[in-house]
């Protein structure tokens, strides 16, 4: 759930908002709401929004004024204003996008979307640091692999293969497999420096576990055939020989 302040002096816009976002998706709560630099300042340090829609012009000033003002600006910033000749200073402030009033939905969703994308992108990034962390000292190398509604500590040495499902990925073990809530590529750069290999745009296999190279397939333990694309199997077959 991403938690969403509205900044705008406008209560009419402050409810056309909470009505569009309310209606897009159930992952955005409004956590608060203010029209004026003073009230926003209190609303944001007391919530710690995600994102925080931003109206340039409010009761006491401007949210040029009121980002100035603030210690840290650890959310995503979308301005919305009736006045296109801000644009330019508000990419400055670092937002992320800018909308023009009236407000179009379509406009709105994909501002939330790429907010989300890079909260996203910024969290993983978090994850993969903290796992190098954890791991620098540790003879036993484990990451960590979230599903819907669990988390699981994996020694890397227990998986055999990674498999694309969608935006998910199945983590296949030796006895069983996790539907873990990360894609592929997550994964390729998780594993990047525990002998993993993409083998093809759907697997991505632990170098430790494989066999054999037959023809456009690799043989794992337990028997286990992998597919081959074919512009990556000249450089799987000089990984191999390098062994």
């Amino acid at each position: 759930m991403l938690k969403i302040v509205i900044i705008d002096d406008e209560i009419n816009v402050r409810r056309v908002l909470k009505k569009l976002l309310k209606l897009m998706t159930s992952n955005y709560e409004v956590v608060g709401e203010a029209p004026s630099i003073l009230e926003a300042k209190k609303v944001i340090t007391a919530t710690n929004p995600d994102i925080v829609l931003l109206d340039i012009e409010l009761e006491d000033g401007t949210g040029f004024t009121l980002i100035n003002q603030l210690s840290k600006v650890d959310f995503k910033l979308i301005f919305i204003t009736a006045y296109n000749q801000y644009a330019i200073k508000a990419f400055k402030f670092n937002a992320l996008d800018y909308i023009l009033k009236p407000i179009e939905p379509e406009e709105l969703k994909n501002a939330l979307t790429k907010a989300e994308e890079s909260i996203q992108s910024e969290n993983e990034l978090k994850e993969l640091l903290q796992n190098l962390e954890e791991n620098k000292n540790t003879e036993v190398q484990k990451i960590v692999i979230k599903t819907t509604n669990k988390t699981y500590f994996i020694d890397v040495t227990k998986i055999l293969y990674c498999q694309s499902e969608g935006s998910y990925s199945k983590i296949v073990l030796k006895e069983s497999s996790i539907l873990a809530s990360k894609n592929l590529k997550y994964f390729q750069d998780l594993l990047a420096e525990y002998s993993f290999i993409r083998t093809h745009q759907s697997y991505l296999v632990n170098k430790k576990h494989i066999i054999r190279l037959e023809n456009d397939i690799l043989i794992l333990n337990g028997n286990i055939n992998i597919p081959i694309s074919l512009r990556r199997k000249s450089e799987i077959k000089a990984l191999l020989s390098n062994n």
